[in-house]
């Protein structure tokens, strides 16, 4: 009984350690702990399984799935003990996982198995050697490599940490292990194997148990936290001594130390690492005079940038950017900020910085694109409180005050250097809908914000300066404010509570410009609407009126043909000129005809196999190229083959080859190209021609639009069109005196696909 009770706590730890790796442990050192943990909880219950099973043939396969679990275990607690440093190193991880996985193959092989003789006791199976063969051999020798390895990494960490509640925990796991592991459930299985134990010496269970209690008891010690200093706000050193303080007291009790490694890391970086003083007491940092400022904090800004640091650690980095700045830096503190300007926006630190002197020089601020909308909303309050507290010490009293109720400190904390840090915040404490969070809290932060300036003006403290930073905040932030309805709501609850012409001048533009937006997009929406009228009235017209033109064109080209023909036999030079003319003349109108069919009708490609060099020559052929214009044609094999409908490209090539030749009154050069890359085809047509202004790019593809003085802007609007309706996809490049080269990009497994399913069914 006691053992099956056993075997559900395996199967309980082993969901637990499920659980915990779906919850993303910060760490990988954490990771491979928590695998550890699984993978030891198997090998328990594997062990329990070979033990049990009353089946003999069954014995084999769970004693190998017994090893194989029991060889993966110390592997996963090296790489734990490994990446305590948190270096993730892909080359290390490797190393260190193939002679486990060597084992696993040892294992499944008949030699290991030959090696031991499997015997039925009361207890169970149990097993011996019998034999020493090379599997069973090499397979030792690696599990030797890996228990030693262990106990070196943990000398190793012992060694390189100089904080004392570090080389408590790794001496605690140093111990642990090499009583627990190697006395207990290495020596205890290895003199079972030798038949020096009997069998039913079950101690490895125990061992494993306190192994994981030790475990445990590291994961709980917490080391004892530096009283904070106090610091004045001009004062350098002492800014920077308080912000190494926190930078310590956050990470001096995470778990095994990772984050620690980040604080001792950050401090051997410096090149003035001998004048920080660190003791269990206090951080000092000390010889400020003649100290390069700036040098001192572009390293720490790229620190931060490199190394994932807590955003909350680096929230308080912002009382040492000020006391720099307070230094009478001038011009090497810019410089500072606009070499760390992407950092200083993600970070939020730079609307903080020197009284928001910095947000004016700011262009935008797009740090916020790919943020959830409750973590963007966080953060844009965050910036208007960091340029409203940077003011003066008034300002961030009452804003304490005010964000200390409830629900606003589960989300913000405001330190009494106006530094604000976004706690935690997890909704699902609140039990609320996203949008439900989203609303609230831009409904308590107005307020807060609102009541406090409302409580200053009382006082008769002027806020003119904190509204103008709260305007730079929100002009910068605009777009991501306004698509939360953060901007609307919060300078209409503003303007509601404060009577400054400040606020109400905000707003007013504000309502302005919302008013001539909606203006723009009404007036568009009507310039639009006639527009697809206009569009539709003109493919109706060429729906009606198109076959009836079509039929006199035709007989009118039939009958210049019966003409020509009469012309050879009493030739006329006159004649023969006016009749081309007419010819040339004919054949534009029908082009017209056809582009107005084309827009008109709904379009349905039908794929096939398609020659495209035999159509481009055909084009060629009947385009009568003048001679003063040189054509190169440069086609891959594969369009010779080329899966598409051939009336529609035809069109379109059509359309741009007519076009790159006008282009070219003067003559020029004309290139065809068509080659495939990837899943694609690329069919581009390049002239050298007078090119197209760029004000017209914008508008080159819509209908009705030319800057020819002969036509009717549909030829451009036919070619997107069919192109897009063969699922491609039409772009362009020019330039003015240079010339424009139109590039067809088609898929090429969407039509094939569609040629084969023809195929298929007319089968």
């Amino acid at each position: 009984m006691y053992e099956y009770q056993y075997l559900i706590s395996c199967f309980l730890s082993i969901a637990i350690s499920i659980y915990l790796l779906f919850k993303h442990p910060k760490t990988l050192a954490l990771k491979f702990l928590i695998l550890f943990g699984f993978t030891t909880s198997a090998w328990e219950i594997s062990t329990f399984m070979y033990r049990v099973i009353p089946v003999a043939d069954y014995k084999i396969l769970y004693f190998r799935a017994m090893m194989i679990a029991s060889h993966f275990v110390l592997p996963l607690y090296l790489l734990t003990i490994v990446n305590i440093r948190n270096e993730r190193n892909s080359k290390i991880l490797t190393s260190i996982l193939i002679p486990a996985i060597i084992q696993s193959f040892l294992i499944c092989g008949n030699d290991y198995v030959f090696s031991f003789e499997f015997i039925h006791t009361k207890y169970g199976w149990a097993y011996r050697i019998v034999r020493f063969n090379p599997s069973l051999i090499i397979d030792g020798v690696i599990f030797i490599g890996y228990t030693f390895g262990i106990l070196l990494s943990l000398a190793i960490l012992m060694k390189k940490t100089s904080i004392p509640i570090l080389k408590k925990k790794y001496l605690i796991l140093f111990s642990s292990f090499f009583s627990f592991y190697i006395c207990g459930v290495i020596l205890t299985n290895a003199l079972m194997g030798l038949g020096f134990i009997n069998s039913s010496f079950l101690l490895g269970g125990l061992f494993k148990f306190l192994t994981f209690i030790s475990i445990l008891y590291v994961l709980m010690i917490k080391g004892e936290k530096i009283p904070s200093l106090f610091a004045t706000k001009d004062d350098f050193s002492q800014a920077y001594s308080s912000f190494l303080t926190i930078f310590y007291n956050s990470v001096i009790s995470n778990q095994l130390g990772e984050e620690t490694f980040k604080f001792t890391d950050f401090i051997k970086r410096k090149e003035v690492q001998n004048q920080i003083s660190f003791d269990k007491d206090k951080i000092i940092f000390r010889g400020v005079e003649g100290l390069n400022i700036p040098k001192l904090i572009n390293s720490d800004l790229k620190f931060f940038d490199e190394i994932q640091i807590d955003e909350e650690i680096v929230d308080h980095y912002l009382r040492v950017l000020n006391a720099a700045n307070r230094r009478d830096l001038s011009s090497e503190f810019d410089i500072l900020v606009k070499e760390n300007e992407d950092f200083l926006k993600k970070s939020d630190l730079i609307y903080g910085v020197s009284m928001g002197r910095f947000l004016g020089k700011i262009n935008e601020d797009k740090s916020l694109e790919g943020l959830d909308d409750v973590y963007s909303c966080l953060k844009i309050y965050k910036r208007i409180l960091l340029s409203i507290l940077s003011i003066s010490p008034e300002l961030i009293i009452e804003f304490q005050k005010r964000f200390s109720e409830p629900f606003l400190s589960e989300i913000f904390e405001i330190s009494d250097y106006g530094e604000v840090s976004i706690k935690k915040f997890r909704n699902e404490a609140l039990r609320i809908s996203k949008k439900r969070e989203l609303s609230k809290i831009i409904d308590e932060v107005n307020r807060a914000i609102s009541e406090s300036f409302e409580h200053l003006i009382e006082s008769e403290i002027d806020i003119d300066f904190s509204l103008f930073n709260l305007k730079q905040v929100l002009k910068l932030n605009k777009e991501k404010a306004e698509a939360l309805e953060i901007y609307p709501k919060l300078l209409g609850t503003l303007a509601t509570k404060i009577p400054r012409s400040q606020i109400h001048k905000l707003y007013s533009d504000y309502l302005e410009e919302l008013v001539e937006e909606k203006t723009r997009e009404l007036k568009k929406a009507q310039e639009d609407l006639l527009r697809s009228q206009r569009l539709a009235a003109i493919g109706e017209a060429a729906a009606i009126i198109g076959h009836d033109i079509r039929n006199p064109l035709q007989a009118i080209i039939y009958s210049l043909y019966l003409a020509k023909k009469e012309l050879e036999s009493s030739p006329n030079k006159n004649l023969k000129e006016v009749m081309d003319a007419m010819e040339k003349q004919v054949r534009y109108i029908n082009k017209i005809v056809s582009d107005l069919q084309y827009y008109a009708k709904p379009l349905k490609p039908s794929i096939r196999r398609t020659n495209l060099v035999k159509v481009i020559e055909e084009i060629i052929s009947m385009m009568k190229v003048p001679g003063r214009i040189k054509v190169e044609i440069g086609i891959e094999d594969f369009f010779t083959d080329f899966p598409t409908d051939p009336v529609l490209i035809r069109r379109v090539l059509m359309n741009l080859i007519m076009n790159a030749i006008q282009a070219m009154e003067n003559g020029g050069l004309l290139r065809i190209r068509a080659h495939k890359e990837g899943d694609y085809a690329l069919i581009s047509i390049r002239d050298t021609g007078i090119g197209i202004p760029e004000e017209c790019h914008e508008k080159i593809f819509q209908p009705l639009f030319t800057t020819k003085s002969k036509g009717q802007g549909l030829g451009l609007t036919v070619c997107k069109r069919i192109v897009e309706a063969l699922h491609g996809e039409i772009s362009f490049k020019s330039k003015v005196g240079k010339g424009t080269t139109f590039t067809i990009k088609l898929p090429i497994k969407i039509v094939d696909q569609q040629v084969k399913a023809v195929f298929n069914s007319s089968r």
